[in-house]
C-alpha cells in the first residue's frame, strides 16, 4: 500500500495558522483530500488516531466517492453534539477539572506546556498509557487545577512505548512550533458540531474498523460511545479492544495494530 502519514495542520513541519477556526474538522479533512489528490489516489482509506480519528470519520462523510473505508484508533464515530460545548462541560464536570474546558482559554494551556515541552509530553504520554493506573487522566481534581500538576509522575527512564530519542524529537518539534495549533483543535467544538449536522444522519456507509485498548480513556468518559458508533456505521467490519493497552495504541501495541489494519485493508481493497 501507498501510505501518507503527514504532520497534521499545526504540528511538526506543517503549516501553523494563527486563527482558531483554521483548525476545524472540515478544513482538516480537506487537507487529507489534498494529499490524496497530490498522490493521484482516486480511492483511499482514511486512518486516524484520537483527533485524527475525527478527521478520518469526517473524510468518509465529506468525500464518499473517494474514501472507500475508514479505520479509527481510540475514538469511535459519534454524532454531532446537540448542545454547546460549554454547556456540556458543566453538565458532565460541573465541579471538577476537565481538560477540554481548560484548553478553551487561549494562552493558558500553551503557557503551562511550553515551560518544559519534554516533561509535559512525557507526563501526558504516561498518564494516558496502559502503564499508568486506569482512569489516571480523568481522575477527580479541582476545577481550576492546571493540567499537569496532579497527574502521576512518569518513570525516570524511557517510557516503555516511546524511546527517549523519539520523545526528544517530539519535544523539539513543540519547542519550535508551540502548542497553539494543536490545542486549537479543541477550540472548534461548536463549529465542528455545526459542520457535522450538515451531513444529515452522519451515517458512515463505507466499510469501517475500530481498535482501542481496554484502558482507553475515551471509553471511560463516554461509556456509550461504542453503541453510538455501531448505530452510525452500517458496515462495521472490525471492532477490537486490546487488553492492558492505553490511549497510545499504535505505539503501545504496534504489531497487533498493524495486523488489524492490514486485515481490514485487504477486505476493503478486495471490494474496490
Amino acid at each position: 500500500y501507498t501510505v501518507a502519514a503527514p504532520d497534521m495542520r499545526g504540528y511538526g513541519d506543517s503549516s501553523k495558522p494563527s486563527t482558531i477556526d483554521s483548525y476545524n474538522t472540515d478544513a482538516l479533512a480537506d487537507d487529507m483530500m489534498a494529499i490524496a489528490t497530490a498522490l493521484d489516489a482516486e480511492h483511499w482509506v482514511a486512518v486516524g488516531h484520537d483527533w485524527g480519528s475525527a478527521v478520518a470519520w469526517r473524510c468518509a462523510l465529506r468525500f464518499p466517492e473517494s474514501v472507500v473505508g475508514v479505520f479509527s484508533l481510540s475514538v469511535p464515530h459519534l454524532p454531532a453534539a446537540s448542545i454547546p460545548a460549554t454547556q456540556s462541560f458543566e453538565l458532565m464536570y460541573p465541579d471538577r477539572f476537565y481538560y477540554v474546558r481548560y484548553f478553551q482559554e487561549i494562552g493558558l494551556a500553551e503557557a503551562e506546556l511550553e515551560q518544559d515541552p519534554r516533561l509535559a509530553l512525557k507526563t501526558i504520554f504516561f498518564a494516558l498509557s496502559g502503564d499508568a493506573p486506569k482512569g489516571e487522566w480523568a481522575k477527580a481534581r479541582a476545577k481550576d487545577a492546571p493540567l499537569l500538576a496532579d497527574l502521576i509522575s512518569p518513570p525516570a527512564g524511557p517510557l516503555s512505548f516511546i524511546s527517549d530519542k523519539e520523545l526528544d524529537q517530539y519535544a523539539d518539534a513543540y519547542r519550535e512550533g508551540g502548542f497553539f495549533g494543536p490545542i486549537s483543535w479543541y477550540r472548534n467544538l461548536d463549529r465542528n458540531a455545526d459542520q457535522g449536522r450538515a451531513y444529515g444522519n452522519q451515517e458512515i456507509a463505507q466499510p469501517a474498523g475500530f481498535l482501542c485498548g481496554d484502558k482507553e480513556i475515551i471509553l471511560s468518559m463516554a461509556p456509550q460511545a461504542l453503541d453510538a458508533m455501531r448505530v452510525l456505521c452500517s458496515d462495521l467490519r472490525c471492532e477490537e479492544v486490546l487488553p492492558n493497552a492505553g490511549h497510545w495504541i499504535q505505539q503501545e501495541r504496534p504489531e497487533e495494530v498493524t495486523q488489524a489494519l492490514l486485515r481490514f485493508l485487504q477486505g476493503v481493497w478486495h471490494g474496490v
